[in-house]
């Protein structure tokens, strides 16, 4: 199953339903439009629903909803959400087919599931505490697809992997485990494609110094192989998403990619191509792709029809794309402009002015 629309609020601000969500998507915008606070909002949710330790800077108190589909099944869809204020559940809500399978509502004080009573703990989910593939098999679906939900920001990348904050925070992934866990040939197709993308890479491998891991790159025609600290940061991300890619493919285990800020720092060839390698990865994998930019050379390169825009009004943020917005979107087509020109030119806002009439 993959998500098709997402909704977020805060004490502070309100993300209005994305929606559809599409196999892969582009969240674009102008800066402090809510690109990396959507990215966030699902890491937050995620993170919740696993009961793992969650960003310290991310809100304690937000309510959720979550559509869920199935390709090739138009007949099928699932919808969760909740919200919780002062460490405690305070709703809960899941309907399958448009069947209310559970209701909670701290108000009421009454839960219900599948028709009977239960007292839930008050600081966790139902969708945690009736994990049961056979007599909860939606809960399972759920919990799944959170843990297989994966959030990568190019714009905090680093390679070090024994830091005193959960890795999670930092990378999904430490660059020198996913190195080691390459065979010939992946390793091969990562070196491959690192040239493609202008890097004359040899080798990559990595060494152990006391209870810290590295990365080594070996590069045509330099005597010293450079350490992963002293890489340059457009090259760092680039490796680390190329590695990614492969591990991805190896553990076949996540259904979900989050990308903050794809391409930060590439210039055209590799914003383009590093995309395209990404984006047709996750087509091939099955994984969803959401990924965030303002990146000129990767926008032109996305179809529109991929895209998600993101635009805010005071704290409210909302979306336009080709589904609620195909007027737009149509009309944007017979200019010829490129795609970045929808972003950058006043197109939208005279559009919808002119629309508002």
């Amino acid at each position: 199953m993959i998500l098709s629309s997402f909704n977020y609020t805060t004490s502070g601000w309100t993300l209005s339903e994305i929606n559809p969500l599409k196999p892969t998507n582009l969240l674009v915008g102008k800066n402090a439009s809510g690109k990396t606070r959507t990215i966030n909002a699902l890491k937050n949710v995620t993170s919740f629903l696993q009961m793992k330790p969650r960003d310290p800077f991310l809100e304690d108190d937000f309510a959720a909803k979550l559509t869920f589909t199935k390709p090739g099944d138009e007949t099928w869809h699932m919808t969760y959400s909740f919200a919780i204020a002062d460490k405690e559940i305070i709703f809960e809500k899941l309907t399958v087919c448009d069947v209310d399978l559970l209701q909670r509502n701290t108000t009421s004080s009454t839960t219900i599931l599948k028709g009977e009573s239960i007292n839930p703990p008050k600081d966790k989910l139902v969708a945690q505490v009736r994990r049961d593939s056979v007599a909860y098999p939606e809960f399972e679906a759920l919990m799944e697809w959170a843990e297989t939900t994966v959030i990568i920001s190019c714009s905090n990348l680093n390679p070090f992997t024994n830091l005193n904050v959960p890795s999670h925070y930092i990378n999904p992934v430490s660059l020198s485990d996913m190195v080691e866990s390459l065979s010939e040939n992946e390793k091969k197709a990562v070196i491959d494609n690192a040239q493609k993308l202008g890097y004359d890479l040899e080798d990559i491998y990595s060494i152990q110094a006391g209870e810290l891991k590295f990365v080594l790159v070996k590069e045509k025609d330099l005597k010293t192989d450079i350490i992963d600290f002293k890489l340059s940061s457009g090259m760092l991300r680039v490796l680390y998403l190329l590695c990614f890619m492969s591990y991805m493919k190896q553990h076949d285990k996540y259904s979900l990619l989050l990308i903050d800020d794809l391409g930060e720092g590439l210039d055209y060839r590799r914003a383009t191509l590093l995309g395209k390698i990404i984006f047709d990865d996750c087509t091939q994998n099955g994984v969803q792709l959401i990924a965030s930019s303002n990146d000129s050379f990767l926008m032109d390169v996305v179809d529109i029809s991929d895209w998600q825009i993101l635009r805010r009004e005071s704290s409210n943020i909302k979306t336009l794309n080709e589904t609620n917005s195909p007027d737009l979107f149509d009309g944007f087509r017979m200019t010829g402009l490129s795609n970045f020109d929808l972003f950058s030119s006043d197109f939208i806002d005279t559009f919808l002015a002119q629309n508002k009439k």
